[in-house]
């Protein structure tokens, strides 16, 4: 799942596609690389992030969406936590809805419903603007399963079917350094649940902690946990750089090939 972000402020890459025309080459320059779908967001979720109008929102997605529809063959996932977002882009053609609060918009789960969209769930505690002010869990892992299960129960309720429900950890999202480690060792009982998943750690926060290096300089770590995704039956993981995870895995599926304990 290839990122492309339409924001100004983004931890990563904030402000490099200012213009229509810049998102969309990128769009496609990420599909010539390696992404199998796009994910396009123009709200920045990063700690300490401001919210967003849902005008604004759309004055950055407007100009981008068609023409992007149109030049890429891959299906289009938009990262937005806004109904009245979504409603607009179901217009233009979306095939996928990337929800950071796990349909925490009232009017989210109805929509959804309705569209027949599949749907990411991620867990997170609190919003962009405080979720890293003093997070806390007695068992990481165990509680983002938990109240990931009580998300896909609630989407549910709104008669959105379980097959149409990916589940994201959400590693940066409310945990400290600690709790994403946990969670990415314990990949394995996220997928186990029985629902398709999602994993996004690319550049993120837990990696200079680990290494030292700036946001430019993250790809090898990254690709470790693509690797660490794949090895656990994770089915997306969201990259900034295709290109590397696409290469990551085609070795990592290589081998699983060669096994001669592969199933058949």
């Amino acid at each position: 799942m290839g990122v492309l972000n339409l924001t100004p402020d983004s931890f990563s890459d904030g402000g490099r596609f200012a213009s229509p025309s810049a998102a969309v080459a990128a769009g496609v320059a990420l599909v010539e690389q390696g992404a199998e779908l796009l994910d396009i967001g123009a709200v920045s979720t990063r700690p300490g992030a401001a919210a967003v109008s849902p005008e604004e929102e759309w004055a950055r997605l407007a100009p981008v969406l068609p023409d992007l529809r149109a030049a890429v063959p891959v299906p289009l996932s938009l990262d937005t936590s806004c109904a009245a977002t979504l409603a607009r882009a179901l217009e233009v053609g979306v095939d996928l809805l990337n929800d950071v609060s796990a349909l925490g918009d009232a009017q989210m789960p109805r929509l959804v419903a309705s569209a027949g969209l599949p749907a990411v769930l991620m867990h997170r505690r609190g919003t962009p603007a405080d979720m890293q002010r003093d997070p806390r869990y007695a068992d990481a892992p165990a509680e983002v399963r938990a109240e990931l299960l009580a998300a896909v129960e609630r989407a549910g309720e709104a008669g959105i079917p379980p097959e149409r429900l990916l589940l994201d950890p959400g590693i940066g999202f409310g945990k400290r350094l600690e709790h994403n480690l946990a969670l990415l060792a314990e990949l394995p009982a996220l997928v186990a649940l029985g629902h398709r998943t999602v994993l996004g750690c690319s550049r993120k926060a837990l990696f200079g902690a680990l290494t030292g290096a700036d946001v430019d300089r993250r790809e090898h770590a990254t690709t470790a946990t693509t690797v660490l995704a794949a090895l656990a039956g994770v089915d997306f993981v969201r990259v900034h750089d295709a290109r590397a995870a696409a290469d990551a895995l085609a070795v990592v599926h290589a081998v699983a090939m060669a096994s001669p304990r592969r199933p058949g």
